[in-house]
């Protein structure tokens, strides 16, 4: 019996969510069978695995808990490393698609699609294609630019704990989510969020969003 087509190549999966990651390594596992799946919840591990044995495709979440993925791409860029890469994102913005093309990402899914799109993506960079696949919001019309910019304080302005409520409600999770994954109580996380807000000077969750984004913890 002939090998399979990809029994050659080495994968690296890094996302920061687990049982997603679980669900996404299986499903590669399956539909590919590549000789190696390697997979991390950490851009940095994942990064030095990359440098220290270039896959043949990296498949990565763009908001890392630790690294933006345009970042873990620059990085290998840099190198000279020219693995193929499909990044994954639950936030799609408008200007991704061409950010990401000028950094040499082939791949483009929202994590919101079936897991099948993944594959699409997969087998079509791996064919020596280009795959992207995901509903981008229009452009701020101009007649809103004048809105207020976002608050110019970086992450550091919050505590680690609270570093870690706005990163999971920044991913869409309600406050008893939260707590659940961070054994507080709901009221507790609630106690978070209006604080969060307040020193940031935001008024609501859509630009808490676009604030967690912008300084990497989305």
């Amino acid at each position: 019996m002939p090998a399979p087509a990809n029994a050659s190549l080495r994968f690296v999966l890094v996302d920061d969510t687990a049982t997603f990651r679980g669900l996404l390594k299986d499903a590669l596992q399956r539909r590919f069978q590549p000789k190696e799946l390697l997979d991390f919840g950490d851009g940095r591990d994942a990064l030095k695995a990359c440098l220290a044995h270039p896959p043949d495709l990296l498949i990565a979440d763009l908001y890392l808990r630790d690294m933006d993925g345009r970042d873990l791409v620059r990085s290998l860029r840099e190198r000279g490393i020219a693995t193929r890469v499909v990044m994954l994102t639950a936030h799609p913005e408008a200007q991704l698609p061409a950010e990401l093309v000028s950094l040499g990402v082939a791949g483009f899914v929202d994590k919101n699609s079936p897991l099948e799109q993944i594959d699409r993506a997969v087998q079509c960079v791996l064919d020596g294609g280009m795959f992207f696949s995901a509903t981008v919001p229009p452009p701020i019309p101009s007649a809103l630019a004048s809105e207020p910019a976002l608050p110019r304080l970086g992450a550091d302005v919050l505590t680690e704990r609270e570093q870690e409520v706005v990163r999971l409600v920044a991913r869409g999770l309600v406050s008893k989510e939260v707590a659940d994954r961070l054994g507080l109580s709901t009221r507790t996380v609630e106690k978070h969020r209006a604080r969060i807000l307040a020193r940031l000077g935001l008024h609501d969750l859509p630009n808490l969003v676009r604030w967690c984004l912008r300084n990497g913890l989305g």
